[in-house]
């Protein structure tokens, strides 16, 4: 009997094993990388026809809304090969400021305590060990200088590189975040990515002794729906 209950208890843990391993090895789907595919332009931006004044129609401060969102994308090198792995949260701001000829100011807030994957042990080593969200609950990009701008052609994405400081767990750094934008009816449209070295912001690439580890670098992304005012 003895011997019995001790084979079930070792069926369980190699049991719970087994699926621990399935859950971070095998188990994830990525999100596609965000793109303005599905942004509705006008015929030309800021609803003109003259391309001169088209930067001039979008002057102003525009902020985010619904369905704006925002997370990370990084590579997993495990014993069955490579693996993209992304996380995702709506619970994003941020306020985008033009001029007539000029990107003035971005400031875009994450929430990062609520960056989900589809694994949730992932996303508890995530939010508890590798961010301490409890502790540092936001990432921040602010831009650090206004960026001069080209008037885009009618219904066509502008793309910029905008220097900026990223605020993550507790720590700020230089970045640059490569943007595009396009201008629809009453909203712009902007997705980006800033890329990282996990090790400049003290975060220590998650592993799995002998299984997996994530590479030092990886991306953040967005996906912005901005409204004037």
């Amino acid at each position: 009997m003895k011997k019995l209950v001790i084979g079930m208890v070792v069926l369980v843990v190699v049991g719970v094993g087994a699926w621990l391993v399935y859950d971070n090895l095998l188990a994830s789907t990525a999100e596609d990388e965000f793109t303005l595919d599905d942004a509705a332009p006008t015929t030309e931006p800021g609803g003109g026809s003259d391309e001169d004044g088209a930067l001039a129609e979008l002057t102003g401060t525009w902020s985010a809304v619904a369905p704006s969102e925002a997370g990370y994308r990084i590579v997993e090198d495990g014993v069955v090969g490579e693996k993209v792995v992304t996380g995702r949260t709506t619970s994003v701001t941020g306020t985008v400021v033009l001029s007539s000829t000029s990107l003035e100011s971005t400031e875009i807030t994450v929430d990062m305590a609520s960056v989900a994957s589809d694994q949730p042990l992932r996303d508890t080593a995530f939010r508890d060990e590798l961010l301490d969200t409890a502790e540092f609950p936001t990432a921040v990009f602010s831009q650090d200088e206004p960026v001069e701008l080209d008037a885009p052609a009618g219904g066509e994405p502008l793309a910029v590189q905008v220097p900026g400081t990223l605020l993550l767990k507790g720590v700020e750094q230089p970045v640059t975040a490569s943007i595009e934008g396009i201008a629809g009816d009453a909203t712009i449209t902007i997705v980006g990515t800033i890329e990282v070295a996990l090790a400049d912001f003290g975060i220590e690439p998650p592993s799995i002794p002998n299984l997996l580890t994530a590479r030092d670098t990886a991306q953040i992304e967005f996906r912005l729906v901005l409204e004037q005012g």
